[in-house]
C-alpha cells in the first residue's frame, strides 16, 4: 500500500475526494457502523440502569436516556435522507454531532450513576465499575470520523479526551486518578479506528478514481479503433464481430490519390497528409446516425498518400438523391478539402489530386485472427483503383491535359467515374464530365481488360483547379 501516493492523490482532487468522504459518511450513518454505536449505546443504557436500581439509585430511570439524541440520530438519518436529496453531504457533520452526543451521553450517565452514591465504600465501587464503560464510550466516539485531513480528526479525538478527563476530575479527582490509564487505552483504541477508517475511505477512494480513470483512458483510446455505436453495442454486451454489416452490398468506392507525391520534398510531409486525410474523415462522418448506420460516407483505409472511403456501404447515404450525386458531391468536397490543406501547406509548387470512381458489389468482413479491424472486399474496390489509374494512360492523360488547357488549367486536379455512375447522376453533375469512348480510333492497340470491368466503353472525367 503506498500511503505517500493515496496521500498526494486526494490532496491533488481534494473536492472529489471530499465527495467520496460525504458520501462514505452517509453510507456510515445509514449502515452497520452507526447503528452498531447506537446498539451498544442501548445495551449501555441498560446495563447502567439495571446497575443503578439495584444499588436503590433515585435517578436510575433517567439513565435510560443518556443516548437518547445519538440513538435518536441514527434511528432517523435514513428517512430525513430519503426526504432531503443533498442531506448526504452533511454526513461527517451528522458522524461529528453523534459522537459529540454519544460522548455527552456518557457524561450525563457517569453524573447520575454517581450523585445516586449512597456511601464512600459505594462511590469507591462505583469509580471501579465505570471504568470500563467510560473507555469504552470514549472509544467508540472517537472511532468514526469522516475528513478530508486526518488530522480533524485527531484534533477532534483529542478534545475528546481532554473533556472526558475534565469531567472525571470535576465527578471526583479520585475518578480521574485510579482510572486514567483505561481513559488512555479508550482513547488510543479509538484513534487508531479512526485512522483504520480514514485509510479505508482514503484507499476506497484512490482505487475507484484511479480505476474509473484507467477505464475511461482505455475507452477513449479504444474510441481510436472502432465508432461509437460500436463502443455501444460492445457495452451492451454485443461481440465485436456483430456491430458492423457484412452481408454483400452495393457502394461506390472513392480512390483518391495525391498526383507525383514521391516528389514532394518538404519537412512537413506526414503532417500535410494527417491534415488532408482528417478534414477527409471530417467529411465522411458528416451525419453520422447509429440507428440506422448512416454517414456521408465510410473512411475505409489511408494508404500513405491515398484515400479510399465508400459511399452506400457500410453506412447508408445521408441524402436521398441518387448515390451517385452523393458520390461525386462528396469527391469535390474532398477536393476543397485538399486545396484548403495545400494551402495551409504552402509548398513551393502546386500540388493536385486524383479519384477515381466506381460502382459494384463491396462486402464488410472482419480479419480472421488477431486484431479484428474491419475491411471490405469485393469488385468495386478493385475497378475504382483502376480507374483512379487510368489518369496515366498515355492516350487519356492527353485527351485529359487538352481538356485542361483549353479550361486555362496548367495544374489540375482530376476525377474519373465509372459508365454506370455518370449514367445515374442528376444533369447538374452529369454536365461536368467529359465522355471519352475506349473503343475510339486513338485507343486502337490498347487493352483496357485491367480495369476487371468487361463492359466498359466509355469512362468520363472532370478536371479542376
Amino acid at each position: 500500500m503506498d500511503t505517500k501516493s493515496y496521500t498526494e492523490y486526494c490532496t491533488q482532487h481534494l473536492s472529489e475526494f471530499r465527495h467520496a468522504v460525504q458520501e462514505e459518511a452517509s453510507i456510515a450513518l445509514a449502515s452497520w457502523p452507526a447503528r452498531t454505536a447506537a446498539v451498544l449505546m442501548v445495551i449501555s443504557s441498560i446495563v447502567t440502569y439495571a446497575d443503578a436500581s439495584g444499588r436503590g439509585n433515585p435517578y436510575a430511570d433517567l439513565t435510560l436516556f443518556a443516548y437518547l439524541v445519538p440513538v435518536g440520530l441514527v434511528a432517523t438519518y435514513p428517512l430525513i435522507s430519503l426526504l432531503i436529496s443533498d442531506f448526504q453531504k452533511y454526513g461527517p457533520i451528522l458522524i461529528d454531532l453523534l459522537c459529540v452526543t454519544g460522548l455527552s451521553g456518557l457524561f450525563l450517565s457517569l453524573f447520575i450513576v454517581l450523585r445516586g452514591a449512597g456511601s464512600a465504600e459505594d462511590l469507591d465501587n462505583l469509580y471501579l465499575n465505570l471504568q470500563g464503560q467510560t473507555a469504552f464510550v470514549l472509544a467508540i466516539c472517537s472511532a468514526f470520523g469522516y475528513h478530508t485531513n486526518y488530522l480533524k480528526t485527531f484534533f477532534r479525538n483529542t478534545l475528546f479526551l481532554v473533556a472526558t478527563a475534565i469531567v472525571m476530575y470535576l465527578l471526583g479527582t479520585e475518578f480521574l486518578v485510579n482510572n486514567r490509564l483505561t481513559v488512555l487505552e479508550g482513547y488510543f483504541l479509538g484513534v487508531i479506528a479512526s485512522w483504520v477508517f480514514y485509510d479505508g475511505v482514503r484507499t476506497r477512494f484512490y482505487l475507484k478514481s484511479t480505476d474509473a480513470d484507467m477505464r475511461q483512458h482505455l475507452y477513449n483510446q479504444f474510441s481510436k479503433l472502432v465508432y461509437p455505436h460500436q463502443l455501444e453495442r460492445i457495452k451492451l454486451g454485443d461481440e465485436l464481430e456483430s456491430t458492423m454489416p457484412l452481408k454483400e452490398g452495393k457502394a461506390i468506392i472513392n480512390v483518391f490519390d495525391v498526383q507525383k507525391s514521391s516528389e514532394i520534398r518538404h519537412e512537413r510531409t506526414r503532417e500535410f497528409f494527417m491534415g488532408v486525410f482528417q478534414s477527409f474523415l471530417q467529411i465522411c462522418m458528416e451525419g453520422y446516425e447509429h440507428n440506422p448506420l448512416r454517414s456521408r460516407a465510410f473512411r475505409l483505409k489511408e494508404t500513405g498518400d491515398g484515400f479510399i472511403s465508400a459511399v452506400g456501404y457500410p453506412f447508408l447515404p445521408i441524402e436521398s438523391r441518387s448515390l451517385a450525386d452523393s458520390a461525386v458531391e462528396t469527391a469535390l468536397e474532398m477536393f476543397r478539402a485538399f486545396n484548403e490543406e495545400v494551402e495551409k501547406f504552402n509548398y513551393s509548387r502546386p500540388i493536385k489530386g486524383a479519384m477515381g470512381l466506381a460502382y459494384n458489389s463491396v462486402q464488410g468482413t472482419f480479419q480472421s485472427g488477431g486484431i479484428r479491424a474491419y475491411d471490405l472486399f469485393g469488385d468495386s474496390l478493385i475497378q475504382a483503383a483502376r480507374y483512379e489509374e487510368l489518369r496515366k494512360h498515355p492516350v487519356l492523360s492527353k485527351i485529359i491535359k487538352a481538356h485542361a488547357e483549353s479550361l486555362g488549367f496548367e495544374h489540375y486536379h482530376i476525377l474519373v467515374v465509372q459508365e454506370v455512375i455518370y449514367n445515374s447522376l442528376s444533369e447538374a453533375f452529369r454536365n461536368l464530365f467529359i465522355e471519352v469512348d475506349l473503343w475510339g480510333d486513338e485507343f486502337e492497340g490498347y487493352s483496357f481488360h485491367s480495369l476487371h470491368d468487361n463492359d466498359a466503353r466509355y469512362v468520363y472525367f472532370h478536371v479542376l483547379d
